[in-house]
C-alpha cells in the first residue's frame, strides 16, 4: 500500500486520541494493517495501545522533574528534544515501513502556532518517505457556544495550514454532543462548518475585542482556506466518509493493484482489420 501517515492536531480536549482509537478501528474492518503512534508526552491514559510511544524517549514527567519546568515549559522541551533525536523515531519506524500510520500530537495551540515543532516533524516523515496528510479537531460544542472560540479555532486551524504545508482536512469533532436543532439540515451546525462569520454571534465579547475579532474573521474569509466537516463518531457512515476523504486526501486505495495482462498483438491487429473489412462491405451495400 505504500508508506502513508495522518498526523492529528487540535486544541486540547478537541478529542483527538478518541478520534484516532475510532479510524484505527474503522481501518481494522478494512483489514489494512495500522498503527498509531502517541507523540503526546504528556499523555497519562490512552484509549488505544500505541505502537509507538514518544514516553519511551522522554515523558513530561522527566521533563519537568529534571529541568525545573511548568507544564507548557515541559512539553515543548519534550517536543524539542523529540526532534534532536529524530534517530530513535527513524528506528522505531522501519518496523512498519509499509503500515498505515496514525499519529496522535499533542494539543498545546503554541505547538501549532509559535513553535516550529510539528512542522519539522511533518517534515521528517516525509523524508522518510511517507505521504502525509493532516487532521485538525475543533470542538464542536465550544464553536457553537462561544463566538469568539469559533473565530480563534479558526485562525488556528488556518495558521496550522499554512506552518504544515500538507493536504488537511478541518473537522468539527463531538458533534454528536450537540443538540439536535444544531445538527439539523440548515441548522446553526451548517454556518459553524462552512465559517460563516455573519451567522456568529460575537455581542457576548466586551467592545474592545469586538473589533480585533471582526478583522480576524475578514482575514479567514480573505484566505478562503479553512472549512469544516462535522464529524459524529456515533454514526458510521459519516466516520466512513471521513476515512473516504483522508483517504482522497493520501491518495490510498486498498487492493488497487494493478495486474498486467499478455496481449497478443497479432490477434488485434486481425481483429480490428477484419472490423474495418466488416464495415466497409456494410457501406457498401447501402451505395
Amino acid at each position: 500500500m505504500g508508506k502513508h501517515a495522518i498526523v492529528v492536531v487540535g486544541p486540547a480536549g478537541s478529542g483527538k486520541s478518541t478520534f484516532c482509537k475510532t479510524l484505527y478501528e474503522h481501518y481494522g474492518v478494512k483489514r489494512r494493517s495500522t498503527h498509531i503512534c502517541n507523540l503526546d508526552p504528556a499523555a497519562e491514559e490512552l484509549l488505544y495501545e500505541p505502537s509507538i510511544d514518544v514516553r519511551q524517549l522522554i515523558s513530561l514527567e522527566d521533563a519537568v522533574s529534571s529541568k525545573g519546568l511548568g507544564p507548557n515549559g515541559g512539553l515543548v522541551f519534550c517536543m524539542e528534544y523529540l526532534m534532536a533525536n529524530m534517530h530513535w523515531l527513524h528506528d522505531e519506524l522501519q518496523d512498519y515501513s509499509d503500515d498505515f500510520l496514525i499519529i496522535d500530537m499533542p494539543g498545546q495551540v503554541e505547538l501549532l502556532s509559535h513553535i516550529p515543532v510539528v512542522p519539522a516533524f511533518v517534515q521528517a516523515l516525509r523524508q522518510e518517505g511517507y505521504f502525509v496528510a493532516a487532521t485538525f479537531l475543533f470542538d464542536a460544542v465550544t464553536a457553537t457556544s462561544d463566538g469568539g472560540k469559533f473565530v480563534s479555532g479558526c485562525v488556528l486551524a488556518l495558521t496550522t495550514m499554512m506552518s504544515l504545508d500538507c493536504p488537511m482536512l478541518n473537522l468539527l469533532s463531538k458533534c454528536d454532543l450537540l443538540p439536535a436543532e444544531v445538527k439539523a439540515e440548515g441548522g446553526s451546525l451548517d454556518h459553524f462548518a462552512a465559517c460563516d462569520f455573519e451567522f456568529i454571534d460575537c455581542s457576548m465579547l466586551p467592545p474592545r475585542w469586538k473589533a480585533l475579532t471582526r478583522q480576524l474573521c475578514t482575514i479567514v474569509d480573505d484566505f478562503s482556506m479553512v472549512r469544516f466537516v462535522p464529524y459524529d463518531m456515533s454514526n458510521e457512515d459519516v466516520v466512513n466518509g471521513i476515512c473516504t476523504l483522508l483517504d482522497d486526501l493520501l491518495q490510498v486505495a486498498d487492493d488497487a493493484d494493478v495486474h498486467d495482462v499478455d496481449v497478443d498483438t497479432d490477434e488485434v491487429h486481425t481483429e480490428h482489420d477484419a472490423t474495418d473489412e466488416g464495415a466497409g462491405d456494410a457501406r457498401a451495400d447501402q451505395s
